[in-house]
């Protein structure tokens, strides 16, 4: 009876590890992005894109350097992008592609060292229409793992943490607008049993993670900056008395808007470093207004008043 017993009672034993085992075979996983719609309310902050109806900013984003010690492969690219799609999905951008905006910089001999200075800025300006430019560095980047052992199973927290420096540059003026850097945190969880199914490996969702709670984090104090930059567009082409403008419907522009026209004004060089400090505000030449649109993003308008317009002359509202 006693040997019964045993048997029963190692039986059930058994069952109810192979329970644990099979159960914990499939890795339990949940990876959360420390956003600071919880904790600072960044989601109120950034508001929605039905919510603006202004003219949207052109805007190019440089891919971040990566000053990294371990140069983790891939990680200035990334967090382009993923500050190129946060830009993006505020409603208030047109954000250039990425892949344009190195084409230009490799053209113009400025793509080997990543820097962008007042003059490498209105160049971009200038060839791509841009109202601003977005650069950084990465600075720093780890990952680390925590891990406990309970008996049959084992539970993982992966944390990424990250530096991000970055600066916006306005392309009409050369001016920086802008320069901070901040951090992001990002926690995944594992768990397998008997070490089944919680090997850890290459997560590219904890780097990205981490570049992403850094760069929200960021758009909050760039967002004010972004605001206070007046909106320009660029003549593109003018035949007879109709002008042709880089901006249309999706940069917000209206049928029957009226806008001042303006040269780019001088290039202003200090004397002492012979590096350009900006361009002084440009001479008003007169008014156009919008009467259509054409193409991707262009805009017909006739001219209301003045004379002398030029190719890449500046377009603002009143």
């Amino acid at each position: 009876m006693v040997k019964a017993k045993n048997i029963y009672l190692l039986g059930s034993l058994l069952l109810m590890a192979a329970v644990l085992v099979f159960n914990g075979c499939a890795v339990k996983t949940s990876g959360a992005v420390r956003d600071d719609s919880s904790l600072t309310g960044v989601s109120d902050q950034l508001a929605p894109s039905e919510e603006y109806t202004g003219p949207k900013l052109r805007v190019g984003v440089v891919n971040f350097q990566n000053k990294t010690p371990s140069k983790h492969i891939g990680i200035g690219e990334a967090a382009a992008d993923i500050l190129g799609t946060i830009l993006q999905k505020t409603g208030r951008f047109i954000i250039i592609p990425q892949q344009d905006v190195a084409s230009i910089l490799g053209q113009q001999a400025m793509g080997a060292s990543g820097a962008v200075n007042p003059a490498t800025a209105a160049k971009m300006g200038k060839i791509l229409g841009l109202n601003a430019m977005v650069t950084g560095a990465i600075t720093a980047y780890s990952e680390a793992e925590e891990g406990s052992d309970y008996l049959v199973y084992k539970k993982k927290k992966q944390i990424a943490r990250v530096t991000v420096d970055y600066r916006i540059v306005d392309t009409t003026t050369g001016i920086q607008l802008v320069a901070d850097s901040g951090q992001g945190v990002y926690e995944k969880k594992t768990g397998g049993a008997l070490g089944l199914g919680s090997k850890s490996s290459y997560d590219a969702d904890l780097r990205d993670g981490a570049l992403r709670d850094a760069l929200t984090k960021a758009m909050v104090n760039m967002l004010p900056q972004f605001e206070s930059q007046e909106w320009s567009g660029r003549i593109a082409s003018i035949k007879g008395r109709t002008v042709y403008l880089n901006a249309g419907k999706k940069t917000g522009l209206k049928v029957g808007d009226v806008l001042m026209v303006q040269d780019l004004g001088e290039e202003i060089i200090d004397p002492q470093t012979n590096v350009s400090l900006g361009r002084a505000p440009g001479s008003i030449k007169g008014e156009v207004m919008v009467t259509g649109f054409f193409g991707r993003d262009g805009s017909m308008a006739t001219i209301k008043s003045g004379a002398g317009f030029k190719t890449n002359d500046l377009v603002k509202y009143k």
